[in-house]
């Protein structure tokens, strides 16, 4: 059995696109993957398919990506398919498995300002000119690739800023407020870098929340003593992917911080050999 595909024809415009159904075996023969990132080790190059269809000759073409990282003098590489931009929740309910690291995941979580602190009342004024509630389900992906939803970007920054901050941007213009919600800036780099870690501290509570550490985890699925029920294989694998997440906040501002202090370690030695001279 194969899938039936949709498949445009009659490609005339933008508008108004004609689907038909069609039979791609090629499709059904391969497992997922996506293409090789320079994040990735040596060791997981792959192979991967991209399928297009091209307008002019009225079908579907397939061309490798990765070959030349491919590894020489293999006797076989296996060829990947990309199933689609998916979480790792889509993988885990309509393909029956999960993706390590899998760029394109996200989480929702609930977040909310703290009632006793003493500047409650003024980061909830703010965030409702943003149109942000003070308690809510936000969503985010890894925070390196920028997958940060506008309102917990915003979110975090407000309970981040002291008061003066929250003055001044309470008075701002909407359009200049507005500038809060967007995750790559170099407006107040300060406030930014406070938000970051905002963000890791309260990913790190959410890490205390689970029963397991990421390396207890790992262990688990390293162990070969006993087969393991494949169900129970799967969660313990989706688990860790949320761990893994939640971590990379808290190392990207772990790293942020290290940054920081290399940087003031230096300005201080410059300043001495300064003075010195």
């Amino acid at each position: 059995m194969t899938r039936q595909n949709k498949v445009p024809v009659n490609l005339t415009g933008f508008f108004d696109i004609d689907f038909t159904l069609a039979l791609i075996p090629f499709w059904d023969m391969g497992n997922h993957a996506y293409p090789t990132t320079p994040e990735d080790r040596p060791d997981e190059a792959r192979l991967v398919a991209e399928t297009v269809y091209n307008a002019e000759r009225e079908r579907l073409e397939c061309f490798l990506d990765g070959t030349d990282q491919a590894p020489k003098g293999a006797p076989s590489v296996p060829i990947f398919i990309v199933y689609g931009k998916r979480t790792d929740a889509e993988f885990l309910v309509h393909n029956g498995f999960v993706i390590a690291r899998n760029p394109h995941t996200s989480l929702k979580r609930l977040f909310k300002l703290n009632p006793e602190d003493p500047l409650h009342k003024e980061r909830s004024h703010l965030l409702k000119l943003l149109g942000i509630p003070t308690e809510g389900t936000f969503t985010f992906g890894y925070p390196k690739l920028g997958h940060v939803s506008p309102e917990l970007i915003a979110f975090a920054r407000v309970s981040s800023m002291n008061e003066q901050e929250l003055e001044h941007y309470t008075t701002m213009e909407e359009s200049q407020r507005k500038e809060l919600t967007v995750y790559e800036t170099a407006h107040r780099p300060d406030l930014m870098n406070r938000a970051n870690l905002w963000l890791a501290k309260s990913m790190r509570t959410q890490l205390q929340g689970y029963p397991t550490t990421i390396e207890q985890d790992e262990a688990l699925l390293e162990t070969q003593n006993r087969p393991m029920n494949p169900i129970r294989r799967l969660l313990i694998e989706y688990r860790l992917e949320e761990k893994r997440m939640l971590q990379s906040y808290v190392t990207l501002a772990c790293d942020e911080l290290k940054r920081l202090m290399a940087e003031i370690k230096l300005g201080t030695k410059q300043s001495k050999q300064f003075v010195e001279k």
